[in-house]
């Protein structure tokens, strides 16, 4: 299960319209605080609350969406806990809501509507609200024993049936997916990105002028990070180049490691110089004796013959 937070700046009227509009596919499984049988009276209850407790909240919606993987079938009173739970993890309690099943997609998703202003006249569901919905989504997932959610699907999207905003966006997810493997850093990712029409804007601090957030803008359209995906925000995208930039290292230690491996069994299977064996040292040195004995015969005849030709010149002299 995932949970899509939609940062809207649309009205109760229209959010209600939207998400009631096609009553065959869609089912009002349960609501809090507002009348369920008329998407108008509905916005009006959600409305009535905003601007009597809070008027000058400018954003009163909240909309979210539960989806489920194609296949996945869950009761509806599960629906209904589920959706509850949701709410009380994401810190949208003690307010209006409603939850809205469609079934006009090949997979079940639920559409959360809910009031930022509480029965109190408090705003709730402020700061890190997408961030909460990813965690309350993988721990419901994770209590109910559901699917995990695999998020954008884009061989299973067909971006010629998409409305004119959303086209433009899943085309920038794609740019983005198919890029960024091949990105060391942001700079690179500008570069990528620019040669197919997409261009990238920050968003920094005023003062310090360092980076808080990005946008990127495909001809008329344009789209903070977050809004083409989660994890497409700022610090999703460094984090993501920081994972890659580490994997690559590892990878190349480990290339490295097997090739000096491979090099260490080349080496090791290479023929060593025979080292010469008992017979052979024995024959060699009987060689060596038999070649020393007939050196010293041979020194041995020289002297006789010396000696001889001493004695014969000695003879001859006497004789004269």
């Amino acid at each position: 299960m995932l949970g899509k937070v939609f940062l809207t700046e649309k009205s109760f009227r229209e959010t209600c319209a939207y998400v009631c509009e096609r009553q065959n596919m869609a089912m009002v499984l349960d609501t809090e605080g507002v009348r369920p049988y008329s998407q108008r009276v509905m916005a009006e209850d959600f409305e009535w609350q905003h601007q009597l407790m809070r008027p000058e909240k400018e954003k009163p919606v909240f909309h979210a969406a539960l989806t489920f993987p194609p296949g996945e079938q869950v009761p509806d009173n599960k629906l209904v806990e589920i959706g509850r739970k949701y709410l009380q993890k994401i810190g949208m309690v003690n307010t209006q809501y409603a939850f809205i099943k469609h079934s006009d997609k090949a997979h079940l998703h639920v559409h959360v509507i809910a009031n930022r202003v509480n029965d109190d006249g408090e705003p709730v569901g402020k700061g890190l609200i997408i961030e909460r919905s990813i965690k309350a989504a993988e721990e419901l997932t994770r209590e109910y024993g559901l699917r995990q959610g695999q998020g954008k699907r884009l061989a299973a999207t067909r971006l010629d049936a998409l409305h004119e905003p959303d086209a433009k966006r899943y085309r920038i997810y794609q740019a983005i997916q198919e890029s960024l493997p091949r990105c060391g850093g942001l700079d690179d990712l500008e570069k990528e990105l620019l040669r197919k029409g997409i261009t990238m804007r920050y968003r920094r601090n005023s003062e310090t002028g360092e980076r808080q957030g990005v946008s990127f803008r495909l001809e008329n359209r344009s789209f903070k990070g977050s809004r083409v995906d989660n994890e497409y925000s700022l610090k999703g995208l460094e984090r993501k180049l920081v994972l890659q930039q580490k994997e690559r290292l590892e990878m190349e230690t480990r290339e490295k490691a097997q090739q000096d491996m491979v090099m260490r069994l080349k080496q090791s299977m290479k023929p060593e110089e025979k080292k010469p064996g008992r017979q052979e040292e024995e024959s060699g040195q009987k060689q060596e004796e038999s070649g020393q004995k007939q050196e010293k015969e041979l020194q041995q005849k020289q002297e006789q013959e010396l000696q001889i030709g001493r004695e014969l010149r000695r003879g001859y002299r006497q004789h004269f």
